[in-house]
């Protein structure tokens, strides 16, 4: 791993890996910081061929974006121009040359979606092989340096792209009765009675009524799951630090997403409780959903910088015991 001198807070020398170890070289000399002309062309007429090539599936994907459950869908493909964007520099300052190891990358590539189009039957499986084909594309035609810039990026996009309803079924259900489980286990400890069999809660309200409730497929978390694993992985992307703590940042994603998802049930839940029934059922539950964003973005901030704190100087030491 490179690692590069920085200034922590108390004014001392760091060392801290450099963003290139994941995803890209560690060195790149610079070129001038503009793309030619040439290149922009051939951009355009590759993403023209993609486009052209599965019209169909980006219609299919559209109208996926009007559900409730994929509506995020929409901000994907901003998110990963971003990143490209953050990296452009660096884009357009490498090497860009032929890598004939990739244009067997781009036949494999082509042959999965060939038959993701001619035998399986799912949208989900033809669109993400057209993300491969179009990172097998970069990496014959302007080899290792900007694949391993872009190919995070690109890849991005397959969370944008809704899962099969057999999948999401499969994962769903568990879902559901964990936040069932988790949240009934919160109100007990506030003092509700309650009782919850799977995904069913029997909540006592303040008047001592019976108000049943059920953790239904929507509210899940897999929507929160899909965004959460999405924000970790361009928190990892963006920041500065070692690989291994990219990895946990991303790791971060599945627990955090499930944590949210039990405290926003636990918030409707008390909307029950209190006999504020309307909010229950509608405000508060669409409402939650998006505050949610607050607390998983800022506990992954928290574990990013206690990461920075605790391990930041031990791998100081390490390096210096080297040279």
């Amino acid at each position: 791993m490179t690692l590069q001198p920085a200034m922590d807070d108390g004014g001392k020398t760091t060392q801290r890996a450099r963003l290139s170890d994941l995803v890209a070289v560690s060195a790149i000399e610079e070129q001038g910081g503009r793309m030619p002309w040439s290149v922009w062309g051939k951009v355009a007429i590759l993403t023209g061929m993609l486009t052209l090539i599965n019209y169909r599936q980006f219609g299919y994907l559209w109208d996926d974006w009007q559900k409730a459950n994929w509506s995020h869908g929409y901000l994907i493909p901003l998110f990963s121009m971003y990143l490209i964007y953050s990296r452009f520099r660096e884009i357009v300052s490498v090497r860009r040359r032929v890598c004939w190891f990739g244009l067997l990358v781009v036949l494999g590539a082509a042959a999965m979606h060939i038959y993701a189009h001619s035998w399986l039957n799912n949208d989900w499986s033809r669109q993400v092989t057209m993300v491969v084909l179009a990172i097998s594309l970069l990496l014959f035609l302007g080899g290792w340096q900007i694949f391993k810039i872009t190919w995070l990026p690109i890849l991005f996009l397959v969370f944008a792209m809704p899962i099969p309803e057999s999948v999401y079924s499969r994962i769903s259900l568990p879902l559901q009765n964990l936040a069932a489980t988790g949240s009934a286990a919160i109100l007990t400890l506030v003092g509700v009675e309650i009782v919850v069999e799977k995904s069913m809660l029997m909540v006592t309200t303040i008047r001592g009524a019976l108000e049943p409730l059920r953790v239904e497929e929507a509210c899940s978390g897999i929507r929160l799951l899909l965004a959460f694993m999405a924000l970790s992985v361009a928190m990892a992307y963006l920041t500065d630090r070692p690989v291994w703590q990219r990895v946990v940042l991303v790791g971060l994603g599945v627990p955090v997403a499930i944590a949210c998802n039990v405290l926003r049930v636990t918030i409707t839940a008390a909307m029950f409780v209190v006999d504020k029934r309307e909010l229950g059922q509608d405000f508060m539950h669409e409402f939650t959903g998006m505050l949610m964003l607050v607390p998983a973005a800022l506990s992954l901030w928290a574990v990013a910088w206690l990461m920075n704190r605790l391990f930041i100087e031990e791998e100081v030491a390490e390096a210096a015991q080297a040279v």
